[in-house]
């Protein structure tokens, strides 16, 4: 295929690289709030949005209802995760038991850099599990890749981290919950 400029190339290549809008799904308004960040849960049927005005809204993206709603969490960021809650195993203590997916409950990590705590919800309507303390300047991090995660191996949690701005030590939040 030759560049020369016909009419029939440049009217495919014009289909190819044409921009395409996006479908409105619903409107959520509340004057004067703006949402400011979306983060989709890992099986995307459930999102959290933050506002302007420190509000935090869990949606179910199937049913379009806001589920639970926290307050009072200016500037903050969300991440799904998943923690180890079923530690009921099997026989003694000296048998190995490698987790399964249904040992680990959905999570909502809430980064709330005001109050200089990350808090972990259980989903959907779950109590707060862990508050953690951190530094001004941290960030919650996500790799957007299960490392391990294959065919034949353990199930890989979802896992969130912590970095410390000022020390940039990294931690991961959801080993197990003591």
């Amino acid at each position: 295929m030759k560049y020369a400029g016909s009419v029939m190339e440049i009217g495919f290549l014009f289909q190819l690289y044409s921009p395409v809008q996006a479908s409105p799904l619903t409107c959520l308004k509340d004057h004067p709030r703006k949402g400011e960040k979306l983060t989709l849960s890992p099986s995307g049927t459930l999102a959290a949005i933050t506002d302007s005005l420190g509000r935090i809204l869990l949606l179910d993206t199937q049913a379009l209802v806001v589920v639970r709603l926290w307050k009072g969490y200016r500037d903050a960021s969300c991440l799904f995760m998943e923690l180890l809650v079923n530690r009921d195993q099997p026989g003694s203590s000296s048998f190995y038991y490698e987790p399964t997916k249904s040992d680990y409950c959905l999570c909502l990590a809430i980064h709330a850099p005001r109050k200089g705590i990350v808090e972990v919800w259980q989903m959907r309507t779950g109590p707060r599990l862990l508050t953690i303390q951190c530094a001004k300047g941290s960030r919650l991090l996500q790799p957007s890749y299960r490392f391990g995660s294959s065919l034949g191996s353990p199930y890989v949690p979802l896992e969130a981290f912590l970095l410390n701005g000022d020390s940039g030590q990294l931690s991961v939040l959801n080993r197990f919950l003591n």
